[in-house]
């Protein structure tokens, strides 16, 4: 670890060790990292050599908002994207922009620049990198339909630029290796013609406001969607809107959320998830599927 923070020294990179990960994620659950670190664009690639060479595990997070820390925390280096937040012009209607860039700051560079694509995506938490790699998606749109290409590390330490089509996009996934890391994504938007893009952003953000806890600590929907079905109707329809396990409940509003009450823990949350996905399967015979990911 001492080359790790020595390398960061030298590179200016900002780190902190004996992190406490609650602080990273929306849900505020999770345990503490050996070191957390926050490199840019221009010197992730070496971070994680070092750290490679190190031996040690690392993983890499964004905004934290589809994520579950368990309460044992990280025993490596956590890697937060939060300094790779550029935007660059590549040509008319077309931005390269840095995984770390906020999705909701992207939306509002958007709205500014009146251009369209992407604004159904509103009110959806997390940065470009983490919407990329779950292709994110709502009111019909996805981040794949913007997509020019992708520019990755491989788990060989190569950077690859991938064009859309040598991506396997499919309901909330890339199908990118879970070892891969996003620098940048080049993103093809269209004109806002008939001047609508802010008030249909404010459109979308209205009913997700009405349908699902924003406001509240969580890490947004915890199960993908059955073919046809909804997550949420089939929680819901099993009697367990508000069902808790210590601080963590099902959501009043929208079953496919689990808040955060105040003092949840990891643990909580993985119990509601069993005791949902049981009741569920009991009542539907459908087994649930989890979207958000677990460290």
């Amino acid at each position: 670890m001492k080359n790790i923070e020595k390398f960061c020294r030298e590179k200016a990179i900002k780190y902190k060790k004996n992190e406490l990960l609650a602080h990273y994620t929306t849900l505020r659950i999770g345990g503490r990292a050996e070191l957390v670190a926050f490199p840019e664009e221009d010197n992730v690639l070496e971070l994680v050599e070092v750290i490679k060479n190190e031996g040690l595990p690392y993983y890499v997070i964004g905004a934290g908002s589809n994520l579950l820390i368990r309460d044992e925390g990280f025993k490596g280096v956590i890697i937060n994207t939060r300094k790779m937040n550029k935007i660059s012009s590549y040509e008319d209607n077309c931005y390269y922009v840095s995984s770390g860039v906020m999705l909701s700051g992207f939306l509002s560079f958007m709205a500014e620049k009146k251009l369209s694509g992407m604004e159904g995506l509103a009110g959806i938490p997390g940065t470009i990198g983490g919407a990329v790699k779950g292709n994110a998606g709502s009111f019909g749109y996805e981040i794949k339909d913007c997509i020019d290409e992708v520019e990755v590390i491989t788990d060989k330490m190569e950077i690859r630029v991938l064009k859309k089509q040598d991506i396997t996009f499919q309901y909330r996934s890339s199908g990118l290796p879970e070892s891969w890391i996003i620098r940048k994504a080049r993103l093809r938007l269209k004109e806002d013609v008939d001047n609508q893009v802010v008030g249909r952003m404010k459109e979308f953000l209205k009913k997700k406001r009405n349908t699902q806890p924003l406001k509240e600590r969580s890490a947004g929907c915890v199960f993908k969607n059955p073919e046809e079905q909804s997550a949420g109707y089939l929680i819901e329809n099993a009697g367990l809107k508000g069902c808790k396990t210590g601080d963590i409940m099902v959501s009043l509003l929208h079953a496919n959320y689990f808040i955060n009450l105040g003092r949840g823990r990891a643990s909580d949350f993985l119990r509601l998830v069993d005791i949902v996905k049981d009741k569920v399967l009991k009542i539907s015979g459908i087994e649930l599927e989890l979207e958000i990911k677990i460290l």
